[in-house]
């Protein structure tokens, strides 16, 4: 069985081994929990609660929900939707994000999940969002044109090379 749940303090070991599974920085992506103590885990999960309701203005003042993806109750992996729609947002920033653990890359998990937070930015009320994705990551470009995703605006440069912005319509 595939769900996805969102980020509550209850969250153990497995969750804390899945994002120790998860590179800290790879193309386009950061996950600053890898390399952290469990300790610090948990100190993150609260952070990332509070970024539910509390806008951080490194992030452009944007709320976020963060849900952990499983299969079988094993964690596979971490999606995220920007709920704060201001006008960054809406026209540059990447309104979801999603990061799948190595060990269980190439598996098909990335359209199962994809498809599970779209279905949860329509609860929202989405219409559509935005993605943004480096353009070396072809992955998750795969990804997201396989989601119905179109160009918006095509190789920007970023300080990691170029990235383009996609629309999918849900």
């Amino acid at each position: 069985m595939e769900k996805l749940v969102k980020i509550h303090s209850n969250m153990g070991m497995l969750e804390y081994e899945m994002y120790q599974d998860i590179p800290r920085i790879e193309v386009g992506s950061e996950n600053p929990i890898c390399g952290k103590n469990y300790s610090e885990f948990k100190k993150y999960i609260e952070k990332y609660i509070k970024d539910e309701t509390i806008a951080d203005s490194k992030l452009q003042d944007a709320t976020t929900n963060r849900y952990v993806y499983y299969v079988d109750d094993y964690p596979i992996g971490e999606v995220g939707i920007r709920t704060s729609l201001n006008q960054f947002w809406q026209t540059k920033g990447s309104q979801i994000f999603y990061k799948i653990r190595l060990s269980e890359r190439q598996k098909g998990y990335g359209m199962r999940m994809m498809k599970l937070l779209l279905e949860e930015c329509k609860k929202i009320g989405f219409e559509q969002v935005r993605v943004n994705c480096n353009d070396m990551n072809y992955g998750s470009q795969k990804l997201i044109l396989n989601n119905g995703g179109k160009v918006d605006i095509e190789n920007y440069k970023t300080h990691e090379g170029t990235s383009s912005s996609y629309i999918i319509k849900i």
